[in-house]
């Protein structure tokens, strides 16, 4: 299918097509073998507060935009990954790669990307019935 570009504007339907992958929109979402929860599927053991990440839709929503935006801010610690790119603030790809794979821009985190990118042209969010 067609891969968008996000424009400024687009900035929210980035993270309603991160979302829709992670949860399809379902709090109740639970992955990673009982380890993952909520909306953006917040995982027990790289990050806090699981009860909260399970149970608390905000709190849920509020960390991962945290983390979205210390990535996005250059507020990580990394320097070269290996067999990656230097990671560089300001890349809002690699920043939702990021969100899946803790890596930047390693292979895990593309395929996550082209996921999300194939959903944010999709939309799904906008169908009825979603």
């Amino acid at each position: 299918g067609r891969i968008v570009e996000v424009r400024a504007e687009e900035g929210e339907d980035v993270i309603r097509a991160q979302m829709a992958v992670e949860s399809w929109w379902r709090m109740s979402a639970n992955g990673d073998n009982g380890d993952s929860f909520g909306l953006f599927q917040i995982r027990r053991p790289f990050h806090c507060c699981d009860f909260l990440a399970a149970n608390d839709t905000a709190f849920n929503a509020d960390y991962y935009g945290a983390i979205l935006r210390a990535f996005y801010d250059g507020r990580q610690g990394w320097s070269i990954p290996p067999k990656g790119i230097p990671y560089r603030a300001h890349d809002l790809w690699g920043s939702v790669g990021a969100w899946f794979s803790g890596r930047w821009h390693d292979p895990g985190a593309e395929r996550y990307i082209v996921k999300v990118k194939q959903e944010l042209y999709a939309r799904d969010w906008r169908q009825p019935g979603f």
